[in-house]
């Protein structure tokens, strides 16, 4: 009886053995082929083992691919600066904001070689005229953030890397390194959502580690590859004035002057200052404002928000005033023309 038990357990296990076949004969199915749905089918959820790959859905953006969007209507209006440069301005109740506004806009084109985008940092902190002047530049416009905030590399050296993890001495977390301005030589300018849902240390370290020898980080990141992320960036919905000023859903839901810095992909760089805080004048705008304006007018692919407020100043050359070439209206007033002293600019100039 023993021996019969026995051999009919090894009998048992050689059967299930070659049912089975050799462990390495299985493998994982990889998740492109289950189907989300659960019903078990291939990838394009027929059934058939035809081979042929799922056809990715077009992305809602893709119609802007290949679009030169100009400024045009009523508002609008341009002037040449110089072979590849035009200056576009606009005064006005702009559409998207549905709000009187000023708005002027430095079209540089780069694709040509003929110019070259610039950083500056200065810890003692200088006027954008006194930038334009200094650098003999074509265009100059405030830069970044406070720079316990934000990360500023010129040049292969680090002037700053985040080192606060709080904004100013409040307890609001530091949100202000989504994206990226970098450039090698200064022909090459690239705007990347780099810090997109990176912790701040993760951030930190990824900037940090960063051979990009230019780099300028800021948010919110507002045109990712022609997506308009800047709509949703702030998505409370209570009262915004209750929040903390630094609050990033306050700091952006509401009304303020702007600094934008854009490229387009026939190798455009825009660099866009909007007055605000003049009611019946120049509101300013949201960050959602501000994408929507940049989408419809410019067709950026890629665009990041740069500090605002009373930093947001722009020179043009041969425009504005005789003596600063300022064309925008600054709303601090700490020197006689109301230019605030920042830290950083940008600025354009022949190659």
């Amino acid at each position: 009886m023993k021996f019969r038990l026995t051999y009919s357990w090894v009998i048992l296990l050689c059967l299930l053995a070659f049912s089975c076949g050799k462990p390495d004969d299985y493998s994982i199915p990889s998740p492109d082929e289950i189907n989300h749905n659960g019903n078990g089918q291939g990838n394009n959820g027929s059934g058939n083992d035809n081979g042929q790959q799922e056809q990715q859905e077009p992305h809602p953006w893709d119609a802007n691919r290949g679009k030169v969007v100009l400024p045009h209507g009523e508002g609008w209006s341009s002037a040449s600066v110089t072979d590849g440069i035009t200056y576009y301005s606009f005064v006005g109740k702009e559409p998207v904001s549905k709000a009187m506004q000023r708005i002027f806009v430095a079209d540089v084109d780069m694709s040509g070689g003929k110019y070259k985008l610039g950083l500056t940092y200065n810890s003692t902190r200088s006027t954008t005229s006194t930038i334009f002047k200094n650098t003999k530049a074509l265009v100059a416009m405030n830069g970044g953030y406070e720079i316990a905030s934000i990360v500023i590399k010129i040049a292969g050296s680090y002037k700053t890397c985040m080192p606060n993890n709080n904004i100013g001495d409040t307890d609001v977390p530091n949100w202000k390194n989504e994206g990226a301005l970098y450039f090698t030589d200064g022909t090459d300018p690239r705007i990347r959502y780099d810090g997109k849902d990176m912790s701040i240390a993760a951030q930190r370290n990824f900037y940090y580690s960063s051979k990009e020898p230019n780099i300028l980080t800021s948010a919110p990141m507002l045109v990712n590859d022609f997506e308009p992320v800047g709509e949703t960036f702030v998505w409370y919905v209570g009262n915004l004035n209750s929040l903390n000023y630094e609050d990033p859903q306050r700091h952006q839901g509401v009304r303020h002057p702007r600094t934008v810095i854009a490229t387009t992909e026939n190798g455009h760089l825009l660099m866009i200052v909007i007055d605000g805080r003049r009611s019946g004048i120049s509101e300013g705008m949201s960050a959602k404002e501000v994408t929507g304006f940049l989408v419809s007018n410019f067709n950026p692919q890629y665009a990041l928000n740069l500090d605002g407020g009373g930093s947001s100043s722009i020179c043009i050359a041969g425009q504005g005033n005789a003596e600063t070439h300022l064309v925008n209206y600054p709303v601090d007033d700490d020197t006689a023309n109301g230019e605030r002293k920042v830290t950083s600019h940008l600025y354009i100039v022949a190659k």
